[in-house]
């Protein structure tokens, strides 16, 4: 998956801007869940949940496409 395809997976899944650009920086830009939530303002525990269901709605995506 590349940022553009991020962005609009995201912006279905996720209601705060602030959770799609911490997810964003642990999926893109190697960050850590725990310091993602840190530096972007993130409720503790919510952006490990949300990286899984980004991942396994891309995952999803990925298996629809190559049916």
């Amino acid at each position: 998956m590349n940022r553009n395809q991020f962005q609009f997976i995201a912006q279905r899944i996720f209601k705060s801007q602030n959770q799609r650009v911490a997810v964003e920086a642990v999926i893109f830009d190697g960050l850590s869940s725990y310091e993602a939530e840190k530096r972007f303002d993130v409720p503790k525990g919510t952006l490990s949940r949300n990286v899984r269901k980004y991942k396994n709605e891309a995952e999803y995506i990925s298996s629809v496409a190559a049916a």
